[in-house]
């Protein structure tokens, strides 16, 4: 259930989103720089994020809490941006732009509205949370908003080939971490208990199913206005 300080931090995200957005076509910002910003706002974010989250080791010193490894799809993101701002462009470029695009918008909305860390104003890592994931959004639709991202029937097709292999990679990855009651791509259980669709109500099968179903559905309905433009142009151009 929203609370007030959750419909808070859901109004200043999506103020700072739109705002980042508007600002940047204003200003006419090329990809390379909006790469350059989500870069340095990831490399902050992840890097504070992991400082804050180091366990005491059994031989003495610290390690990371391995439940916060970079393996949950917005933290994955992290590499991607890293990848797509810094390497040439090339087709592989182009195919995690498209990637970036889709799941970056979906994963960040998806992760304000179940935020695993709270929404306590008081708590560094609640701003922490918000201000990446908000920029991570912003990133992900400016390369849809400047044309920058392809989502045609190619790209979906390839983006829910790319989404699936990850989800099945992230089944062995929960299984390795086990131990630490890891849950990477909520594969295990569900971020939060109660949830509608998304629940154990009726086994954990049928939780996967239904959030593999879920996710399908809401990638197809994300691409489905370009697709539907893409195949009209191809009618005219098939017409003339």
């Amino acid at each position: 259930m929203l609370t007030t300080q959750h419909f808070i931090w859901l109004a200043l995200s999506t103020a700072f989103i739109a705002g980042g957005i508007v600002l940047g076509i204003k200003k006419k910002l090329t990809f390379q720089v909006a790469g350059y910003i989500m870069s340095a706002i990831a490399i902050l974010s992840e890097g504070y994020a992991k400082l804050t989250l180091m366990l005491p080791a059994e031989g003495g010193g610290m390690h990371l809490d391995a439940r916060y490894l970079p393996f949950h799809l917005c933290s994955i993101m992290i590499f991607f941006v890293l990848y797509v701002t810094f390497a040439k462009p090339s087709p592989k470029t182009q195919l995690v732009i498209n990637f970036i695009a889709v799941m970056g918008t979906l994963g960040t909305i998806a992760a304000m509205f179940i935020p695993i860390y709270g929404v306590n104003f008081k708590d560094p890592a609640v701003w922490n949370f918000y201000i990446y994931h908000a920029s991570l959004c912003w990133f992900a639709l400016f390369l849809v908003v400047s044309k920058e991202a392809e989502l045609g029937l190619k790209s979906y097709v390839r983006n829910l080939v790319f989404i699936f292999s990850l989800a099945f990679i992230e089944l062995y990855i929960n299984g390795i971490f086990s131990i630490y009651d890891t849950n990477f791509f909520f594969i295990v259980r569900p971020p939060m208990e109660n949830l509608p669709i998304l629940n154990l109500n009726k086994g954990w099968h049928m939780y996967l199913v239904r959030l593999m179903i879920l996710g399908v559905v809401i990638i197809t309905l994300f691409h489905l206005p370009a697709i539907i433009k893409e195949s009209k142009a191809k009618k005219r151009l098939k017409s003339n």
